[in-house]
């Protein structure tokens, strides 16, 4: 029998904590509408950490559970009405790529250009589509102003470059100075230091008194505060928990500002989509991949024996997406 290293988490808890890596699992067999991938790489998403912590959108429904839900490597094997080569090199979008090998659906993979390396190629599924989704959702018109917090993360520098080809100001809130130079060049307008007490001054100053959307991953005050610099009649679009921490969000900013809070979840939005529109969006997704001021960058790269120091690096503040090879 052929067997196969894989992570699993045998609890919802901190993730240093409750993922083991297991050497003697069963190599699965593709049914009727699968393939099977073998995996290169795999980042560590923020959506990893918060599955494996209990607070993601979906739970585990049994214990030991399989982890991570992107990667890339190549088709192995294939089952019966499935269209893609053994051989082809794919990203696939499916839950427990923290493993060498996993099952998926002809609609979860991603054929992709030989020019791309599997540690950025692996990141192809989730963030380069919520980059260009978010944009997509707000439709702003030329001359808005953005705000954005965490810019320094994947999302927030594959935005700036769309957002200055969109003619969008975007004004950038991050952790502390020392990504101001990297950020402006990218296509940033203004970058505020999240930790200011002064970071509503700061925004409203660099925005013309209020911004006319704000884009929010990290919640709790930092949130609270970016929503009360959105402008009248303005939005602010909620996708991600970084903090850890609940928004504060008063009626009046509601009813009297007029100001439209909304929840962005990558699923969802997939969910709504035509055929033909999620066909597009991958498009546009690999394109921004191969675009050099777009393409993500890469920090420490780690064996699947090592996932626990990778999760560890991973909770702090570092430059570069973790990857996870082997």
């Amino acid at each position: 029998m052929n067997v196969m290293r894989a992570v699993l988490a045998h609890r919802h808890g901190v993730p240093e904590e409750v993922l083991d890596v297991l050497s003697d699992l069963p190599v699965p067999r593709p049914g009727d509408g699968q393939v099977l991938v073998r995996l290169h790489a795999r980042p560590v998403n923020p959506a990893d950490l918060l599955y494996v912590e209990g607070r993601y959108g979906r739970r585990a429904d049994r214990f030991p559970t399989a982890v991570g839900f992107e990667g890339s490597g190549t088709v192995e094997a294939v089952g019966g009405g499935t269209s893609a080569p053994v051989g082809a090199r794919v990203a696939v979008a499916a839950r427990g790529t923290w493993g060498e090998y996993v099952l998926a659906g002809n609609d979860d993979l991603v054929l992709l250009p030989d020019e791309l390396p599997h540690e950025v190629a692996c990141q192809a599924t989730i963030n380069p589509v919520t980059a260009l989704s978010l944009l997509d959702v707000l439709n702003l018109e030329r001359g808005a102003a953005l705000v954005h917090t965490a810019a320094a993360s994947t999302v927030g520098r594959m935005l700036l470059p769309l957002a200055e080809r969109a003619g969008i100001r975007c004004v950038c809130v991050v952790r502390g100075e020392e990504r101001t130079e990297e950020l402006i060049r990218l296509g940033a307008r203004a970058v505020v230091d999240g930790g200011s007490e002064a970071v509503e001054d700061a925004l409203r100053e660099h925005t013309g008194g209020g911004a006319d959307a704000a884009l929010d991953a990290v919640g709790g005050e930092l949130g609270s505060s970016v929503l009360r610099c959105v402008r009248s009649g303005g939005r602010f679009v909620s996708y991600g928990m970084l903090s850890g921490e609940p928004l504060r969000i008063t009626p009046d900013s509601l009813v009297f500002d007029d100001i439209r809070v909304e929840g962005f979840w990558l699923p969802v939005h997939l969910a709504r989509l035509t055929s033909a529109e999620r066909s597009r969006l991958t498009e546009r997704a690999l394109a921004l991949l191969s675009d050099p001021r777009c393409r993500p960058v890469v920090g420490q790269r780690f064996d699947l024996s090592e996932v626990r120091r990778a999760v560890a690096l991973a909770g702090r503040s570092h430059r570069g997406k973790i990857v996870l090879t082997g």
